[in-house]
């Protein structure tokens, strides 16, 4: 391709952003370093990549999830396919893809509960998996979910519950909230009143708690999704086990959240959350995505209201993550992806350690031509310390445009990785993924 015709396509198809649609097996990848005997498992990661090379906007690829296999201090496997939903399968232009709720792009995150995996994107039901990436079928816990199923569902490491959303900008209802326990059963099912459709995109969940984040980018038929801060912004504190009478909101500054961290209760009567929060976004429509996240703490007093507002740092950041163990708990480390101001999402050079009680931040430098992805942190142990692991994420070298899974010990965030393994084929920038152990 000429650099004239690079230059035209829009952010989302050039360099690493841009699509691969080969689906490869792979055995016995080359590695630099040692891996950790006790990485033994999968990191699943999902991703976008249109099928025909093209989409109007980043969001509308098709759902490729990619799976590396660790075992013995090996890179066992590398495997990679498509999510074969109708969307894919008759390359369904998004206008028609709307219209039919099993039409998912499949392509924002890959979970597991309950033995079944899922592959998930916020407009539409779920997509199930088996291990091994081939297509299950829809999946919409047998008709009781009406409505979509966030990409973005909370595993209680408590209870094993998974609870989740869906927001329908064809509603009223526009917000549903539920909860599955830790066998996969539906058990509650709660429509929460909105003024308004809103995009939401993720969950805070607490011990006892739900926070719903009503924040103002607005969906009209006549612009799509658009930032409105004149339609303000608030949290939604709700009992896991409530419904729409429950729901307590607070007024916070009209922002954006894409993705929070962690959130925690206080002993006091406090809900505090960590969020990669943005002064505004799609200010010009869905594909404006001008990256300017930070993070901050808002912090909920309940019994008296109001919430506190502060900015925790100045680096841009996103993709957030905490040890799986603590979510919905207080945790000490959080880990997040740099990004570099521009017009477009430029992920930096860096991944990023928070200490969230001092407010230390300390950074892995990846390579002067390695650029990040999202950090996942797991564990030496179940009952390894919080930062006793590895933090694993889906890296490219732009020198040679080779992608690699880079593996950093947690003790030694700033030092060189513990190994690096390369990828059979360049892996594009994609969303979210797990580690699932084997």
């Amino acid at each position: 391709m000429s650099s004239t015709q690079t230059k035209t396509l829009p952010w989302h198809l050039q360099g690493n952003w841009a699509p691969v649609q080969d689906e490869i097996d792979a055995r016995d990848l080359p590695v630099e370093g040692e891996i950790p005997e006790a990485l033994e498992g999968s990191y699943y990661r999902n991703g976008m990549n249109p099928r025909s090379g093209y989409s109007s906007t980043w969001f509308f690829g098709h759902g490729m999830v990619n799976r590396i296999e660790l075992g013995g201090g090996r890179a066992l496997s590398f495997r990679n396919r498509y999510v074969r939903t109708p969307y894919f399968d008759k390359e369904m232009h998004i206008t028609e893809a709307v219209m039919d709720p099993t039409a998912s792009p499949a392509n924002t995150n890959i979970v597991r509960h309950a033995g079944r995996f899922f592959a998930l994107e916020e407009f539409h039901s779920a997509w199930e998996m088996n291990a091994d990436l081939e297509t299950v079928g829809c999946f919409d816990f047998d008709g009781q979910v009406v409505g979509p199923m966030t990409p973005h569902v909370k595993l209680c490491p408590t209870t094993g519950e998974m609870l989740f959303f869906g927001y329908d900008v064809m509603g009223p209802p526009y917000l549903r909230y539920h909860r599955a326990d830790a066998a996969g059963a539906l058990v509650q099912s709660e429509e929460i009143d909105l003024p308004r459709p809103v995009m939401i995109h993720d969950l805070n969940v607490t011990e006892n708690h739900v926070v719903f984040m009503d924040l103002p980018i607005v969906f009209s038929l006549e612009a799509g999704f658009q930032f409105k801060p004149e339609c303000g912004a608030r949290l939604g504190v709700m009992p896991r086990t409530g419904g729409n009478a429950d729901v307590v909101w607070h007024d916070i500054e009209p922002c954006t959240v894409f993705h929070p961290m962690n959130s925690y209760e206080t002993d006091d009567g406090r809900i505090v959350l960590d969020v990669c929060r943005q002064p505004s976004l799609m200010t010009g429509g869905l594909g404006d995505l001008d990256q300017q996240a930070n993070l901050w703490r808002w912090t909920i007093d309940t019994v008296r209201g109001g919430v506190k507002e502060e900015q925790r740092d100045d680096l841009l950041c996103d993709f957030p993550r905490v040890d799986e163990r603590l979510v919905g708990r207080r945790a000490r480390f959080g880990y997040a992806a740099e990004y570099e101001r521009a017009s477009a999402p430029r992920l930096g050079h860096h991944l990023l350690r928070y200490d969230l009680e001092s407010g230390d931040v300390r950074k892995h430098h990846l390579g002067p031509s390695v650029r990040g992805g999202e950090p996942v942190f797991v564990p030496a142990s179940p009952t390894a310390e919080e930062d006793e692991g590895w933090i694993l994420a889906l890296v490219h070298d732009e020198e040679g445009d080779v992608s690699y899974l880079q593996i950093v010990d947690g003790r030694d965030f700033e030092g060189p990785p513990v190994a690096r393994v390369r990828m059979p084929q360049r892996v594009p920038y994609g969303s979210h993924g797990n580690w699932i152990p084997a």
